[in-house]
């Protein structure tokens, strides 16, 4: 009877908790909407706004209709709760679903700073079923549903990898193929028919509001929480309904809870420290911007091994992708490549340098808080997901520039899109008519 009774306490608790950890990952579309948007200039903060509003209308419509089939291996799952519905674990099935659409958005939404001020709304709509519908479910499925990754032992816990370098990699050869903004440089450089870079001169496009922009920041530090430390419940009990006693949740819950939150804390803290004094080092001086930035990629980079690694290892992680991301920037703008709101360095790099942290823990330490992890998979796992985000991006963003979809005319991005594919300014008393 007491076990019973326990057993329907922490049910509640889990159902409970899928509900609020899964709306923290959500509302991280927010994050990015403050965050990209405050760091473009004023004329195409509408159109940030439209590209999350995509990302949550049409990309929770495809994840639905197959994304989450592909990504879970099962195409019983098409049209969730449709087709077969007597055959749904309702708990578990909708509840991990539920999780994962956040994090399928999420990654979606990351390739929209990289490419920001210059790409169609029209291809934006595209680019978004693609990602949803198949670029993102399938490694996902690689790394975390029933793929080769996961049965060689790939550790990924909340995805610095799946998530956030898959992301990253795919705004970094986004903004590569799309090419940089009107007037960023002085000249322009083509390799080939798809890349495009700047050369010569490089002009700052400062964002049109700061305050905007670290509003966003804390956002996504506070949702982080859901992503991160949210993890705990959809990775260890899957199926609390059937198997797991009561005790073994409460040992899971006792064991990972503490030591996710802590590492995610430590992490973001080591993020801000870092970028803060890379910047005075790189540039003289401590920015807002690269700051922010810093604090988000501390909390990028631990994902992968937030619920084993060693606090002290979580804070030096953070302190160096933090550290990284003032030269990052200026690494990009010196090739030639214009990424318009640093989304490179924070998702691209801090994800790297995170999944393969994963490793190099395992390598100090082989077996910490019942965790083993392989440098050898891990790096496995990175390489596979260079190779497959590269030829998915380059078909996807080249296809893009070979129907005219890769970006607006030249006197649209000179209006600024928020006119020009939206009609709508932000700010419509600064609009001369």
């Amino acid at each position: 009877m007491v076990e019973v009774l326990a057993r329907d306490i922490l049910l509640i608790v889990y159902m409970l908790w899928l509900i609020t950890t899964g709306a923290l990952v959500f509302f991280m579309q927010a994050g990015f909407a403050f965050l990209e948007g405050g760091q473009v200039r004023s004329k195409n903060s509408t159109h940030v706004y439209m590209k999350m509003c995509t990302n949550i209308g049409i990309g929770t419509l495809v994840w639905w209709l197959w994304g989450y089939a592909i990504f879970s291996g099962n195409w019983n799952y098409c049209l969730l709760g449709v087709q077969d519905p007597a055959s749904v674990d309702w708990l578990n099935t909708f509840g991990h679903w539920y999780t994962m659409w956040g994090f399928c958005i999420v990654s979606c939404a990351i390739a929209s700073g990289s490419i920001s001020e210059r790409f169609s709304f029209s291809g934006y709509i595209i680019y978004v079923i693609l990602y949803c519908g198949f670029m993102y479910p399938f490694f996902g499925w690689l790394a975390w549903s029933a793929g080769p990754l996961l049965q060689w032992g790939y550790i990924d816990y909340a995805g610095s990898v799946v998530v956030h370098f898959h992301g990253g990699l795919t705004a970094l050869l986004a903004a590569m193929i799309v090419g940089p903004r009107l007037g960023k440089y002085s000249k322009l450089k083509k390799c080939g028919w798809l890349f495009e870079f700047g050369a010569g001169e490089c002009k700052t496009y400062p964002g049109h509001n700061v305050a905007q922009m670290m509003l966003g920041v804390f956002i996504l530090c506070v949702c982080f929480y859901g992503f991160n430390v949210g993890s705990v419940l959809i990775g260890s009990l899957c199926e609390p309904s059937t198997e797991a006693t009561a005790r073994r949740m409460i040992e899971i819950l006792a064991a990972d809870l503490p030591t996710t939150t802590l590492n995610t804390t430590m992490c973001m803290a080591g993020g801000v420290f870092g970028a803060m004094f890379g910047g005075w080092l790189i540039n003289g001086k401590s920015d807002p911007l690269s700051t922010g930035n810093g604090a988000i990629a501390g909390l990028v980079a631990i994902c992968s091994g937030v619920a084993f690694v060693h606090p002290g290892f979580a804070y030096i992680l953070g302190v160096a992708c933090g550290a990284i991301i003032p030269l990052v920037v200026k690494s990009l703008d010196k090739i030639g490549i214009d990424d318009a709101v640093g989304t490179c360095g924070v998702h691209c790099t801090a994800g790297a340098i995170g999944g393969l942290a994963t490793g190099v823990m395992g390598l100090i330490r082989n077996t910490y808080h019942g965790v083993t992890s392989s440098m050898g998979v891990q790096t496995l796992g990175f390489i596979i997901c260079i190779g497959y985000t590269a030829i998915c991006a380059i078909i996807l963003f080249g296809g893009f520039k070979a129907v005219g979809l890769a970006r607006v005319t030249e006197g649209e991005e000179t209006t600024g899109l928020d006119l020009a594919e939206h009609k709508t300014p932000t700010y419509p008393e600064f609009v001369i008519r």
